[in-house]
């Protein structure tokens, strides 16, 4: 084992899971689906009630894809904001200051229940208390809203262990953009390979940081097989606590 320096984790998914049973459910062509458009939509349905809460969703939704599909092209982070001042935008409504409000208004609703549907098992903060006298600890994550991340990770009392804090809203670069891992090594005042880097996601987590030059701890909790041709994770775990064995 390599004497590393420092270690930079990811966020969701690895310190942080969503639990979708406790996102509101809607109905959809018969389906219930878990979203938090329900609860958005009555937030507009108050400044402007004459869309249909179906034709909300589908509207919604196709704005979601595609930002998504801009963002994945280029990776680099859209925030939040955007998905609802887009909304806006396609059913001219004007964004005056009480459009604003309500701008503001849906996107507080929606990362609301975001963060109330986060989980995170006593063990992850057991394996961050036991490392963090060992090493300095950091997070780069994406996630469109740097505010709501640091509220996750303050509701499960996970904020001081770690500096940086790199979520992608506010550096902008999302993983696997070689920036994204590059800033935060250079802000934590260490060398790639003198880093190990946790995450779970093999195309953004393993390929990024393995071509800037980390070592990687795989958190493979899909039991999904690795692509040997884009990258090679150093360890793999199936628990953050084998972090603990490793190091």
């Amino acid at each position: 084992m390599k004497p590393y320096k420092a270690l930079i984790f990811d966020l969701f998914d690895t310190l942080v899971d969503f639990d979708r049973a406790q996102i509101p459910m809607v109905k959809i062509d018969d389906r219930e689906i878990p979203s938090t458009a329900g609860e958005t939509y009555k937030v507009l349905a108050q400044h402007d009630d004459r869309l249909t809460f179906e034709a909300y969703y589908r509207l919604l939704s196709t704005i979601s894809k595609e930002l998504a599909a801009t963002r994945n092209r280029d990776y680099l982070e859209i925030p939040a904001r955007r998905r609802f001042e887009q909304l806006f935008d396609r059913l001219q409504l004007p964004r005056d200051t009480a459009g604003e409000a309500c701008i503001d208004a849906m996107l507080a609703t929606h990362h609301h229940h975001m963060v109330r549907a986060t989980v995170s098992p006593p063990e992850r903060l057991q394996v961050v208390e036991a490392l963090k006298p060992r090493y300095p600890l950091a997070i780069l994550s994406n996630f469109d809203s740097a505010q709501t991340g640091l509220r996750i990770l303050d509701r499960h009392a996970l904020s001081p262990h770690f500096h940086p804090i790199h979520i992608s809203e506010a550096i902008r670069y999302r993983k696997p953009r070689a920036e994204a891992f590059l800033g935060t090594v250079e802000a934590m005042g260490v060398l790639p390979q003198e880093v190990l880097f946790i995450g779970d996601t093999f195309a953004l987590d393993v390929v990024g940081a393995k071509r800037v030059g980390m070592d990687v701890a795989w958190f493979d909790r899909k039991k999904t097989p690795p692509d040997p041709t884009a990258a090679e994770p150093d360890y793999v775990i199936s628990r953050l606590s084998d972090l603990l064995e490793i190091l």
